[in-house]
């Protein structure tokens, strides 16, 4: 079990039951993981902070327009 875990780390990838993998975007898994940051936060100012993290982010990844219809609703 521990090698399947670091072999899913290491390669990104999770396989399923017919040993098909399934590549998840690690550009998509920090603009969600900041989307969801910002979400919890209780303070107005954090927010703004992990609000404008994401923005920046998505503008460095060139991927603004999926932020602003997918991940904000």
């Amino acid at each position: 079990m521990l090698d399947f875990i670091v072999k899913m780390i290491y390669n990104n990838t999770m396989t399923t039951k017919f040993e098909r993998p399934i590549r998840f975007s690690t550009k998509l898994k920090k603009i969600n993981n900041l989307a969801s940051a910002c979400a919890k936060s209780n303070n107005n100012d954090f927010k703004a902070m992990w609000y404008h993290k994401m923005i920046d982010l998505a503008k460095e990844y060139d991927m603004l327009n999926y932020v602003m219809r997918k991940v904000i609703h």
